[in-house]
């Protein structure tokens, strides 16, 4: 019985560790420019046979090549776009059927009409729609299909799941499951190599705050409800130690739930200082004076974070 036991707890052992592997992504084009360091201006990952990550400059997206056709996601901006689809003639035939928008911001969908030329079908939350509509830019080419929850594009095998679960960064964005990959995108945060990351933009003001927990809560019941184990970043990211800038291609899954407790764990830490009594004007600076989070956001800055528990405190105090 202790030799069964034993087996037992050794074949758990290894199935959580296979668990946790990666699939490794494969350069297979690159910018002769450099970004910075050893990062080139451009570069295109090949993470499956029908799966590959694009990123330009600090930005990422993704597109899937199947039978059917090609389903590219974000074009980021005009220069990048045509970079792509110069890169992307080298590598498929196929036509491009589709162009999905994770969210309406302008710096991750402009740049698209070189595609809409081709003939692709963009595709968008209704929101996103709505916000174009009242706050156009030429660059960014209008959706001919928009859904209210799920939506699902398909060119053969590889298919692309598009979730709406209400307002969070931005009011439109959506998660993005790829399948049969079973990997999931979230535009703009949950970047690997983890979720605990300093937010670049700390007065959260494109965000809606109230939803970002629930928001990530349906995140992570889709990746458990589907059997997720990894996700790619749409930005780069840093890792522990030392703090290096990494290309944050791809990580585990756990950055959903990381950066959940993120934001959970800040809008806790302003409700805790009221629920004490400290005066409104000065949690920001209290919360900061006993240090709290500190050991535990990578990139911890103190006047970024004074501005975040501003924010936070603003949305407890009016609920926006």
């Amino acid at each position: 019985m202790k030799r069964i036991l034993y087996f037992a707890v050794i074949w758990m052992c290894i199935s959580t560790v296979s668990h946790a592997v990666q699939p490794a992504p494969e350069t297979i084009a690159e910018s002769e420019k450099a970004l910075f360091g050893k990062l080139k201006l451009w570069e295109i990952e090949k993470i499956s046979p029908h799966l590959y990550a694009y990123r330009y400059t600090f930005y990422r997206n993704f597109f899937l090549i199947g039978e059917d056709g090609i389903i590219l996601t974000d074009p980021l901006t005009v220069e990048a776009a045509k970079i792509l689809d110069t890169e992307l003639r080298k590598i498929s035939d196929k036509p491009i059927k589709y162009v999905a928008y994770s969210h309406s911001h302008w710096d991750h969908i402009s740049g698209g009409q070189i595609f809409k030329d081709q003939g692709a079908e963009f595709v968008a939350h209704r929101k996103c729609q709505e916000n174009w509509l009242n706050n156009p830019n030429p660059h960014v080419v209008k959706p001919d299909i928009v859904f209210d929850k799920t939506f699902t594009i398909s060119v053969g095998i590889p298919s692309l799941e598009m979730h709406y679960w209400g307002p969070s960064h931005d009011n439109c964005r959506v998660g993005l499951l790829i399948n049969p990959d079973q990997i999931m995108f979230i535009a703009d945060d949950a970047n690997p190599p983890n979720g605990w990351n300093m937010l670049y933009g700390a007065g959260l003001a494109d965000t809606y705050i109230f939803n970002l927990v629930p928001f990530f809560l349906q995140a992570e019941k889709l990746a458990e409800r589907e059997g997720v184990e990894s996700v790619i970043g749409s930005h780069m990211s840093f890792d522990k130690n030392p703090m290096n800038l990494v290309s944050g291609t791809i990580g585990s899954v756990r950055i959903i739930r990381e950066q959940r407790l993120f934001y959970q764990n800040v809008i806790e830490a302003v409700e805790k200082a009221m629920a004490n009594g400290i005066p409104n004007q000065n949690i920001p600076d209290y919360l900061i004076e006993e240090k709290v989070l500190a050991d535990k956001i990578i990139g911890y800055d103190v006047a970024k974070m004074k501005v975040l528990y501003k924010r936070i405190t603003n949305f407890l105090i009016t609920g926006e």
